[in-house]
């Protein structure tokens, strides 16, 4: 079960998307061109509002990034 702040970041995609009904949660958002090099800095900030955390641009892992599972991992989920 997704938590309710990937929810929102998949909602911030789909908004962008209107030719999108769904992304899937292990669908590579940079290669499918969800997230290009200009609205990754939005996604970034859309991550932060939605989990709470500030995020290092300085210590930025792209892996973290790649799909919607990777992001729900590095911000989402508490060990």
């Amino acid at each position: 079960m997704a938590s309710a702040g990937i929810d929102e970041v998949r909602a911030w995609i789909l908004e962008r998307h209107p030719e999108r009904e769904s992304v899937e949660s292990n669908e590579n958002l940079i290669e499918s061109r969800l997230v290009d090099s200009l609205s990754f800095v939005e996604l970034v900030y859309a991550i932060e509002s939605a989990s709470g955390v500030e995020i290092d641009f300085e210590a930025i892992d792209i892996q973290d990034f790649q799909t919607l599972s990777a992001i729900e991992k590095a911000f989402f989920v508490t060990v």
